[in-house]
Order: structure tokens, then C-alpha cells, then sequence
């Protein structure tokens, strides 16, 4: 059987399928946890006031078996979640992670200095995927040198991203849909009509990059 498709970040609660498998986050203080295969973090977006009822979730949780990842967790400068409190969580995050071998999935908006120094700060020691990149091939070509991988979405569609399509290593990416109602499909399509590659190659090294970060059998 051939590689599925496989859909590293999204808010659609759809189980996996043999064509495709997708992984939803799950938001913790937002959304209940799902039964098949998900990520689960504190969004920065969400983080309370007082968020150690959120952390005793991410703890009571993040160990089952269904949770992969822990995130999407991050930083975040245009949202109204104080900085301060921000850091701390993430900061929490990237040492639970860390604490069940687990790997981290960022939430990053104008914050990518900052998120690459805590995540040094912290000493990371498991595998990290900065989701949704949209940004310069330059800030790419940073990210992928602290060993981290990129997760790439619907921003593809735009057209704007294929310079970043040709030059990034297959071996250090993802693809997602996100929050958007795009298919994954299309956008494995377009990345492989401007890489200039067969969608099976594609499929087939983006199967090999999840069992390297996630050890998590697909059935094949």
C-alpha cells in the first residue's frame, strides 16, 4: 500500500483514514481530547490568567497514548495574552515535552528570535515543528540549521512561497491545512508541480519524516 497523505496540523476533528492521516490539535481549555491521534498544548492564545489548571491538564493528559505532540504552543505578539505569562507556558511546555520525549509543535507570529532562543534556553531534546511557515527562505534556512523542521500550508497556494518550495530539504519538511478548508491534497499538488517532483516521492519522504520524528506507525 502506498504512503497516505499525511496532514501534520489541523483543527478538523476527522480520524484518520487510509488516504489520508491527519493529525488535530487539540486546545487545551478549548477543546475536549480526541480518541485517535492528535496533538494537545496550551495555545497562546488561550493561556488563562491563571494557568495552572491548563498545565495540570497538559500533565494529566499529554502522556496517553493518542497524543503524539505536545503543542501547537508558542509565542505570539499580536495576541493579548501577556508576554510575561506567554514565556512562562511555553517555557513549561518545551520542558514537558522534553520530560515524556514527545515532540513540540510552535505556534510562532513575529516571535521566531525569541522562540529559537528559549527553545535553546530550555535545551530542547525533541524533535520541533515550526507549523504554518510562511516566511523568508533566509529565516528557513535559520530554523533548519538548529536541526528543527518546518511545517508548510495553504500560504503555498499563494504562489508567493515557491522559491522556499525549490530550495528547502524534503527531509526536514511537513505539510498542513491548518484552520483553513483546504484539502492537503491540493497542496501536496501544487508543491510537487513546482519542485518538480512525482507526489509519490513526495508522499513517500514525507512518510519517512513523521516515523522520524514521531515513531508512530501509519498502516501501510
Amino acid at each position: 500500500m502506498s504512503s497516505p497523505y499525511i496532514n501534520i496540523h489541523t483543527h478538523c476533528t476527522l480520524a484518520p483514514t487510509a488516504q489520508i492521516f491527519s493529525l488535530p490539535n487539540v486546545i487545551i481549555s478549548k477543546n475536549y481530547l480526541f480518541p485517535h491521534p492528535c496533538s494537545l498544548g496550551i495555545h497562546p492564545w488561550y493561556i488563562e490568567r491563571n494557568a495552572t489548571a491548563q498545565l495540570d491538564a497538559l500533565h494529566q493528559y499529554g502522556k496517553k497514548k493518542q497524543v503524539l505532540a505536545i503543542g501547537e504552543c508558542g509565542l505570539d505578539k499580536l495576541c493579548d495574552t501577556t508576554w510575561t505569562l506567554q514565556e512562562i507556558v511555553f517555557r513549561k511546555q518545551i520542558a514537558y515535552a522534553n520530560s515524556i520525549q514527545k515532540p513540540l509543535i510552535i505556534h510562532c507570529v513575529r516571535a521566531y528570535q525569541e522562540c529559537l532562543q528559549i527553545l535553546r534556553e530550555e535545551k530542547v531534546r525533541v524533535p520541533v515543528i515550526f507549523h504554518g511557515f510562511e516566511k523568508k527562505t533566509e529565516l528557513a534556512a535559520q530554523i533548519l540549521r538548529y536541526g528543527y523542521f518546518l511545517s508548510l500550508g495553504n500560504a503555498l497556494l499563494s504562489g508567493k512561497k515557491d522559491e522556499l518550495i525549490r530550495q528547502i530539504p524534503l527531509e526536514r519538511i511537513l505539510l498542513e491545512t491548518d484552520d483553513k478548508s483546504v484539502n492537503i491534497i491540493d497542496i501536496y499538488a501544487y508543491f510537487c508541480r513546482v519542485r518538480k517532483i512525482e507526489i509519490q516521492l513526495l508522499k513517500e519522504q514525507l512518510y519517512q519524516n513523521f516515523m522520524h520524528i514521531f515513531n508512530y506507525p501509519i498502516g501501510k
